[in-house]
């Protein structure tokens, strides 16, 4: 396989691991013997048992003299180290809850190491915090995602020490291996822009001691950049938009279309008191503007006049009763068809 002996455990070790997190295993959750499961992997049998004891170190299986490695079960199991189990399957969206959860925390464990510092860090320590800052934003302009992944870790290493959590700090250690197990594998996805804008609220915030912007801004700014990461790694599916946004109504919506009605003849301005024998005005007269039902004819606050687009006489729907102002005008009409004349039944011959 053009593989160490090392590498080839690690590539067995992560196919059992495969095999588990997609449910691969019969319902006893019990694997082959190491014999079979030697054969299938096409390695010697002590590489299988190596990748097994490794598997058994990380909690993911149980091992019993005399009896067949299992499988423990994944709600057992999950931990932030082996976050990695949740994630063979992207698509899934226990994954994608599992990674806001995982990103959500890291977000609150910076913002509060952060908030703890500009209350106890003296200006030394906050000046290394803030060129650690700088690191990381410089990191994002011109490194790759691993380098910024690195770098963002001995931030929060260092925020918890300077504001004096151990537990902090043992958590970090946990983040960052959760990290390497299962969600390195986004950063291919990460977008450096977004990042450097939180690191920028960040460093701006610990030189002013502004914990008001630590609590409230940077928190938004780390969601937007974790929240682009996920949805270029594991896209929400279709079918969870819901169908009553404002966009699926407009374009499924059954209701009819509105359409604009044209005003009667007998409002519009210049017909009160004309009668059939009113003499015809000039052709000008004939192409009066027309009140628009929508904002397109209507001449906005702060724009110079403009005219108002005329309807043509000659396309008037054929419905409309003629005015009285066009009578004896050779106005274009569209022919009317007389109704059939009906003979009496008394005159029809049979």
């Amino acid at each position: 396989m053009g593989m160490g002996r090392g590498g080839l455990v690690a590539y067995v070790e992560a196919e059992l691991e495969r095999d588990i997190a997609l449910g691969r295993l019969p319902p006893s959750g019990q694997f082959g013997s190491e014999a079979k499961l030697a054969r299938r992997h096409n390695v010697c049998r002590g590489t299988i048992r190596e990748a097994l004891r490794r598997l058994a170190a990380r909690g993911l299986v149980v091992q019993r003299s005399g009896r067949k490695t299992r499988a423990v079960a994944l709600d057992e199991s999950l931990t932030l180290e082996n976050l990695g189990l949740a994630l063979h399957d992207a698509r899934s969206p226990e994954a994608r809850w599992l990674l806001e959860g995982y990103f959500s925390l890291r977000r609150q464990v910076l913002v509060e190491l952060l908030v703890d510092c500009c209350a106890k860090a003296s200006e030394r320590d906050l000046d290394v915090l803030g060129s650690l800052c700088f690191r990381l934003w410089d990191a994002a302009k011109w490194e790759l995602g691993e380098r910024c992944a690195q770098v963002e870790f001995e931030l929060l290493r260092l925020a918890a020490r300077v504001a004096e959590r151990p537990g902090h700090v043992l958590l970090v250690q946990s983040l960052q291996r959760a990290f390497l197990g299962g969600p390195a594998r986004l950063l291919p996805f990460m977008e450096c822009e977004a990042l450097r804008q939180w690191v920028i609220c960040a460093t701006d915030a610990l030189r002013e001691r502004d914990t008001r912007a630590l609590q409230q801004d940077l928190p938004k700014l780390m969601k937007a950049c974790d929240d682009r990461l996920l949805n270029a790694f594991a896209p929400v599916p279709k079918e969870a938009v819901s169908a009553e946004s404002p966009c699926a109504q407009e374009c499924f919506s059954n209701d009819p279309v509105p359409v604009a009605q044209e005003e009667s003849p007998e409002a519009l301005p210049g017909d009160e008191g004309q009668g059939v024998g009113h003499s015809a005005p000039a052709i000008e007269d004939n192409t009066a503007p027309v009140s628009a039902p929508f904002p397109h004819g209507e001449v906005l606050p702060g724009e110079p006049d403009r005219e108002t687009p005329r309807l043509p006489a000659a396309t008037e729907p054929t419905s409309r009763e003629p005015r009285g102002d066009c009578i004896g005008e050779d106005v274009p009409r569209a022919p009317v068809h007389a109704a059939p004349h009906t003979i009496p039944d008394e005159e029809r011959l049979f």
